[in-house]
């Protein structure tokens, strides 16, 4: 399918232009679910006309059968512009894995209160639409307010600025929504959503993306200039397949990779003091290696570390003086310092 997606777009002429839009092309990936095709915008050019998308959509529909999902790349001179696609924010860092179960969404928010350890004011959105985690883990359920304007004011709690389908919709309702229905929630979460409310602007907002690499992530790296994405993982060959992918994806659409974090990377008996590899031992390091990838921590299996994801009670909060605590504390420092560095 690859191949004849590219067939199709080979004697294409850019409306209004004399561009051939295969000379554009850059990347396309097929999968079961989707085509998803990314082209660099030309370096004359400071936007990309509809008509252009139209004409490539329609091409490639002749052909195939699945949805078409198109990007455009920016030229570099844009994309180290600062940030201006999310109002009050000044970085914004993916938390992705690619894979559900891998417990990204823990790291992702007790990540967030290391940082703000660190001096920073710190904002949370939980861009999972379909099994958002954020209100169990923060022992939050209300709605958020709303101004004059329908402008959303995130929920303040532990002293960071949350946001979260979970907190718009009731705690047990599924949320059954196409592709269009999820663009149109994350674009309203990342451009409707006051960060700089209480007059104090965010610093970093950490993104926790749900698995995969469809509508929500694309969404994102288009909408908002991304500083960059942290990959979660276990060593377990089948998380790591899927952390490849996450990867692969943000290269393609020139999102930096800060690094990797280790998940559940030895479980610690503390009954006879020994420890093991429930997954195997060292592969996350191994594929950073592979990957040129920074590894920026190696977090352990805890039964707290689980019962405060449950409960509400972030384990940064309740166990301050923690050994995992402290790993959280030297990868926040880590990041700290690529972002200011």
């Amino acid at each position: 399918m690859e191949s004849a997606l590219r067939e199709s777009i080979r004697n294409l002429v850019l409306p209004g232009t004399t561009i051939l839009a295969l000379d554009l092309l850059e990347y396309i990936s097929v999968d079961a679910t989707k085509a998803f095709l990314v082209f660099k915008l030309p370096d004359d050019f400071a936007a990309v006309d509809k008509a252009w998308e139209q004409a490539i959509q329609q091409a490639c529909e002749s052909i195939c059968p699945l949805p078409i999902m198109i990007t455009f790349n920016r030229h570099k001179a844009e994309q180290n512009k600062p940030l201006s696609g999310i109002a009050g924010v000044s970085h914004v860092i993916a938390v992705a894995s690619g894979k559900g179960g891998v417990g990204k969404s823990s790291i992702c928010l007790n990540l967030a209160l290391a940082m703000q350890n660190l001096g920073l004011k710190v904002g949370v959105l939980d861009a999972d639409i379909y099994g958002p985690s954020l209100p169990t883990m923060t022992g939050v359920f209300e709605k958020p307010e709303a101004t004059p304007l329908k402008k959303i004011i995130p929920i303040h709690k532990f002293d960071l600025k949350l946001m979260s389908m979970g907190f718009m919709v009731p705690k047990d309702a599924a949320v059954i929504w196409r592709g269009l229905m999820v663009q149109s929630a994350i674009g309203q979460m990342l451009g409707d959503v006051l960060w700089d409310h209480d007059g104090k602007p965010v610093d970093v907002l950490l993104i926790d993306l749900p698995p995969g690499t469809g509508d929500a992530q694309l969404t994102i790296a288009q909408k908002s200039n991304l500083s960059g994405a942290v990959v979660v993982t276990t060593s377990q060959e089948l998380a790591l397949i899927d952390a490849r992918r996450a990867i692969k994806m943000f290269e393609k659409v020139n999102v930096p990779i800060l690094g990797i974090i280790e998940n559940m990377d030895h479980f610690h008996c503390p009954g006879c003091g020994l420890d093991s590899h429930i997954f195997p031992k060292n592969g996350a390091r191994e594929e950073s290696t592979r990957q040129n990838l920074s590894l920026l921590g190696m977090i352990p299996l805890d039964i707290a570390f689980r019962e405060s994801a449950d409960s509400g009670e972030p384990f940064v909060i309740k166990y301050p003086s923690h050994p995992l605590t402290k790993i959280f504390d030297e990868v926040a420092t880590q990041l700290k310092e690529i972002l200011h560095g």
